[in-house]
Order: C-alpha cells, then structure tokens, then sequence
C-alpha cells in the first residue's frame, strides 16, 4: 500500500517557494530597481519614486524663488511719485505715469493710493523712512503736516537755480521739524518748529498737471532723503511744462 503521507516532488517545489525568502528581501528601493528588467522599471518608478521626485523639485523651486528674491529685490522705479487724498482724478495717476515715463524714459510709479482717513500717513512714514518716495503730492493740509515732520527737502536748495527761479513764485514755506531747543519733557516734538522754508510748489499753475487734475489745489516736495532727486527735479519741471 503507498505511503500517502509522503510528499510529491510538485508539493515540495510549491512549499519551498512559498518558504523561500523574498529576491528583494532587504534591498533598498534604487537596488530593487537598478536590478529589476527593463520593462519592469516604468512601473516601479511611477509607483514608489514619481511623488517624492515631483515634491522635491517643488521644494527646490520654492527655495530657489525665494533666495533669489531676497538677494536680487525688484529693481526700484527711477521716480516714485505719491498723491495723497484723491489729488488726482480717478484713473489720472495712470495717465500721469505713462506720460512721466515717456518723458523720462524710464520706470515711473505715481501712487494715488494714500488716504490719510485710513492708514495713508503711517503708509506714507513707511514708504519714506524706507527711501521709497522721491516726491509727494498732497493737499495744503497734509502737506503742512509732512512738512512738520521735516520729510520735505527746501526746494531752494533742492532745485537748480535756474529752475528754482522761475519757480519761486509757486513755492509755498512750512514751518519743518527742529528738535534742538526741546526740554526733556517725552511729551515735546520737534515737529513744526523749524524755521518756515520753501517746501512745497503750488500746482495751481502746473501746466502739465492740470491735464489731469484741474482745479486742484495740492502741492508737491522733494522727499529729503530721496535718492533719486536728479528725476524729481525733472518731474517737477515737467509739471510746470
């Protein structure tokens, strides 16, 4: 009688195999796939490497967008010009910023965006403590303000002496900021106790400006601490075209 409990050659092969340790056992995923066939490759990849592949290249891009706009900032315009308190009509500041562009031949913003009902002073303390403004357009009483604050170049020193002649029947003086006779009081500013200088140009009789803004009665200054005031005279001197 056969010994039934004796295993076939074809039931030894099957268990074996079932036994037998993985072919990849213990690889690393690049082994396993520098040492699978070729057809086999596309489809492990898609499988265990496209995702971190693709959130890598992701992250790389994002570093690199972001270290390059910290080493090389955007290019500053070569005239910033602010209005504050609706100056300008709206949609005139865009008008005023192609035509300046042409006439300087290069990058010019004129900002209109400066409500001193909201936040447009602390805006506009930023922006030039910062030496982002070369010119600032403003109502007589904002400008006043400004001018106290000693952010106002005296345009008799600011502008050639040419111009400044012909202009000089437009200025307009504001008393600046002068801290030198304070008391130690914390409470004391400086503000408006300067002597009274020609801050600001009258743009009643602004040619150019009165294109775009008739019957206006803002002013406009050099920024003290512009460097850009080579193309603030010339804006100026366009204004009054």
């Amino acid at each position: 009688m056969p010994n039934t409990d004796r295993l076939t050659d074809s039931q030894r092969e099957a268990i074996d195999t079932l036994t037998a340790a993985p072919q990849y056992a213990g690889a690393s995923k690049l082994r396993i796939f520098m040492q699978l066939p070729a057809k086999h490759k596309a489809a492990y990849f898609r499988e265990h490497f496209l995702v971190p592949c693709i959130a890598t290249v992701i992250v790389i891009a994002l570093c690199t967008f972001v270290i390059v706009r910290i080493v090389s900032p955007r290019e500053r315009p070569a005239l910033y010009a602010a209005v504050v308190d609706s100056s300008l009509p709206l949609g005139e500041a865009a008008k005023l910023e192609q035509s300046t562009e042409h006439e300087l031949g290069a990058d010019v913003i004129v900002d209109d965006y400066f409500d001193t009902t909201k936040d447009g002073i602390s805006k506009l303390q930023t922006m030039i403590s910062s030496e982002q403004i070369d010119v600032v357009i403003a109502p007589p009483t904002v400008f006043k303000e400004l001018a106290s604050y000693g952010y106002f170049s005296n345009l008799h020193e600011a502008l050639p002496a040419a111009e400044y002649g012909q202009l000089h029947a437009y200025t307009q003086d504001f008393r600046g900021f002068d801290d030198s006779q304070l008391a130690d009081d914390v409470d004391d500013s400086g503000s408006g106790k300067g002597a009274a200088e020609p801050y600001g140009l009258k743009l009643e009789r602004a040619g150019e400006w009165h294109r775009y803004a008739d019957g206006s009665d803002a002013l406009v200054g050099i920024v003290a601490n512009t460097k850009q005031q080579a193309n603030a005279q010339r804006f100026i001197d366009y204004l009054y075209h």
